[in-house]
Formats: structure tokens, sequence, C-alpha cells
């Protein structure tokens, strides 16, 4: 199943997956026709970015500024449910980066590298928690990858720690 995730990713396609907040969907964090079919499919406002999935500090740390709080909450909460906004090394300014727990999701990114994910759900509504629910929510995706009830059932906390003093955003 994951071979075949890699495959579908490499093409420009986008596939859901579980997480321990929710279920995720997500694209390679290079493919711009991925990503432009993850706000299709969302039917996401173009202004609200993605987040950014990596499989380890080392790598989340290539493409995200990290100050010394966001260091020290990096090596305390991940992997977990934590996502932190720090300044973008190249492009964008900010980046939404967080390491998630979840044992497949993990294996995928080892094989991928980083994904640009959101929650699997229309904008605005629910997040899927199970496979099913992304099927029902989200049939055109390309691939499902099943992994069971999401365990904590709601989204990751969101930190911006790109100011003077951090902000929690949700």
């Amino acid at each position: 199943m994951l071979d075949k995730a890699v495959k579908i990713l490499k093409s420009g396609g986008v596939v859901a997956f579980p997480t321990e907040t929710v279920y995720g969907i997500g694209a390679l964090l290079s493919s711009r026709k991925g990503i432009n079919k993850i706000y299709k499919l969302k039917k996401r406002p173009r202004n609200k970015p993605l987040q950014v999935l990596a499989p380890s500090l080392a790598e989340a740390k290539k493409l995200a500024k990290f100050n010394p709080t966001a260091l020290i909450l990096a090596k305390k909460k991940w992997p977990g449910p934590l996502t932190l906004v720090l300044p973008a090394i190249k492009g964008k300014k900010t980046i939404g980066i967080r390491v998630p727990a979840h044992p497949l999701i993990l294996k995928l990114l080892k094989k991928t590298g980083p994904l640009a994910a959101t929650s699997a759900n229309e904008s605005g509504e629910k997040p899927a928690l199970t496979a099913m629910e992304v099927i029902a929510t989200l049939p055109d995706l390309d691939l499902v990858i099943d992994g069971g009830k999401a365990k904590l059932g709601k989204a990751s906390r969101v930190i911006d720690l790109t100011g003077p003093t951090p902000k929690i955003l949700r």
C-alpha cells in the first residue's frame, strides 16, 4: 500500500492517510499539480495555506528556521500533535510544520519526504476520523490508506513562533 502511495504522489496525485489527530490528505511538497488538486478537492480558499508534514526534526530544519523556543517544543512534542508556524527557509514567509506520531504516515514520509497536507474533509467541515469517512467525504482522492480510527479526533495544536512571543492559533 505504501509503495502504491509513493507512486501516486510522485505522479502528482493526492493520498489520504491516518495521523494520530485526524485523517489527512497530502501531496508532494514539490508537486504543484498535487497541491492544486488538494485545494480543488477540499474546496479550500487559496489564501489558506497547507501545513507541511515532515518525517523528522532534521527534515523539518531543511524547510523552516527554528529559534530556540521552536527547537525545545519540537524536541519535547514531536512526533506528535503540534504544528509550529515558523519562518520558511525559502519561498513563502512562513511555514506550518509538524512531525506526526502515527506509524503509517511516518513510514510514508520516510519514503517521500515532506508532504503538503491538510485534514481530510471539505473546507469548513468536520475532519474525517476513519478511512470510510474520508471516502464518503472526498470520493475523488487517488488513494486512501486505512490505518484505523484516528486516536485524538481533533486537529493538532498550532503555535505561531514567528513573532516576539509565541501565539496559540488553535
